[in-house]
């Protein structure tokens, strides 16, 4: 039996043809391996999709702390604006 190597992942198709040509025993190895790569891969792309997510979400998280703090310096600026002109002291 010749096991053709290439630089490509194996497809399910392949996989599977590969398996059945194989006794049993290498067959239930090949078939586990197959799985335990493609538990990988799907673990690794989730895990990329989750940093993506988290990240963003600190972007944001950050981006409305700034967008708090203009308002609060904005409500305050525009109090003491308001107040100083209608002739009401600030001083207590």
């Amino acid at each position: 039996m010749s096991v053709q190597s290439s630089s490509r992942p194996q497809t399910a198709t392949s996989a599977s043809a590969s398996v059945a040509a194989a006794p049993p025993s290498e067959a239930a190895a090949k078939l586990a391996e197959a799985i335990d790569d493609f538990l990988g891969d799907v673990e690794k792309k989730f895990k990329s999709i989750s940093d993506e997510i988290l990240t963003k979400l600190d972007d944001m998280a950050e981006r409305c702390d700034r967008l708090e703090q203009e308002m609060l310096m904005r409500d305050a600026g525009s109090s003491k604006s308001t107040l100083g002109s209608s002739g009401v002291s600030l001083d207590s």
